[in-house]
Formats: structure tokens, C-alpha cells, sequence
């Protein structure tokens, strides 16, 4: 199979969408995505993006079913490890389950992998849920490490409303 990896376009806007909804379904948390494609194209393009996105892009005769050419694709952003500098983050790598096991996987993260390091990044770091163990194995072949289990650390959030109430117990 043929596909070319480029960074996307703001034509890629719909295929995106679709794709990040397929991939929140399989990971039964569609009611969770609340990122519009006005986000996307607002946070994704301009002098001030905040981050990237790879797209993976069969050509016309290898389109997906839906008959579409976009079938993968990576989300990334710069972000600081004050021990050891600059790291690339990746947010999502999704591919549609009928491209998967044809290499895109591993080029769309290569892609990011020379993107680090042309950042001058020590470091390409993801999250990946415990309970997809393709997905782990995949990561695992590419040299990716567990630091959870590695280093201890645990990854840690707060979110939207708990946000707000730390800034209101700052005021008082």
C-alpha cells in the first residue's frame, strides 16, 4: 500500500474531526471530545499554533470504504522538562483500524520522532491507555518505555471546574 505523510492542511479540517470521533468511540469516550473544528483550525494554523498534526493520506484508488484519502494521524506540541529540556509531546496516533499493520503507524511516529529532534527535543513523549495492549506492543517494538512503571511517576490532571475552584481558594 502507498501513502504519503505530510503535515496537514486546513482542508484536512473534516477528516481530522472524523477521525479524532472514531478514535474517542473506540475508546468509548465520544461524549468526551469537546474540540470543535473552529478549535482545531484556530489552535493548529498561524503564527501562534499551538500545536501540530501529521496526516497520513492514501491516494484516491486506496481510499478508505467512506471513500476517504485521509487515514491516520499524529498530534504533537513542544512542551519543557525542566531536567532535561525540550520534548515533543505526542497527544494522539490513530489510524483507521482497515490501514492498520501497513507501516503508517510507525512512519506517522517516525515523522514526529525526526520533528524532536530537528526541535533539538531530548525526549518524544505519549500517553496510551493501560487496557490496549496492541497499542502498547506497537509503542514496545518502537523502543517506547513505560515510565509509569520505569521511573514512579504517575501522570496527573486537574480538570476545567477543579481549575477554577484552586483559582477561587487562591484569592481568598
Amino acid at each position: 500500500m502507498s501513502y504519503i505523510i505530510r503535515p496537514w492542511a486546513l482542508t484536512d479540517l473534516k477528516a481530522i474531526m472524523r477521525l479524532i470521533r472514531e478514535s474517542a468511540s473506540f475508546h468509548k469516550a465520544l461524549d468526551q471530545v469537546k474540540t470543535t473544528p473552529e478549535m482545531l483550525r484556530d489552535d493548529g494554523f498561524g503564527k501562534e499554533a499551538t500545536f501540530g498534526c501529521l496526516v497520513a493520506e492514501a491516494p484516491p484508488e486506496q481510499t478508505s470504504k467512506e471513500g476517504d484519502t485521509i487515514v491516520g494521524y499524529q498530534f504533537h506540541y513542544l512542551t519543557y522538562c525542566t531536567w532535561d529540556g525540550h520534548i515533543l509531546f505526542g497527544e494522539d496516533l490513530y489510524v483507521r483500524p482497515d490501514f492498520r499493520g501497513k507501516g503508517i503507524g510507525s512512519s506517522l511516529l517516525a515523522k514526529a520522532a525526526k520533528i524532536a529532534l530537528a526541535k533539538g527535543c531530548s525526549q518524544l513523549r505519549f500517553i496510551s491507555a493501560n487496557w490496549n495492549q496492541p497499542a502498547t506492543d506497537f509503542y514496545t517494538r518502537l523502543g517506547a518505555v513505560n515510565v509509569t512503571s520505569r521511573d514512579k511517576w504517575n501522570l496527573c490532571c486537574i480538570d476545567k471546574e477543579d481549575l477554577q475552584k484552586l483559582v477561587e481558594q487562591a484569592r481568598k
